[in-house]
């Protein structure tokens, strides 16, 4: 998707800094895919004891054998 931003240059630079050789492009995709990911995370956590999770581990492991 063709999208036009206007960065602020200090927070592009120091993006840049951190991915050297890396177009603009890749640089801000691996910073949003970092992003996306890390909030992800962040939800799943969110979760933590506010759902009933049956561990079924056991019974799959002696059904392989």
């Amino acid at each position: 998707m063709r999208t036009t931003l206007d960065l602020d240059d200090a927070l592009m630079d120091a993006l840049l800094a951190r991915h050297p050789g890396a177009s603009k492009r890749a640089a801000v995709e691996n910073a949003l895919r970092l992003y996306l990911a890390l909030d992800a995370v962040e939800r799943i956590r969110s979760l933590r004891g506010k759902l009933d999770i049956e561990d079924l581990s056991a019974e799959l492991r002696r059904d392989r054998t």
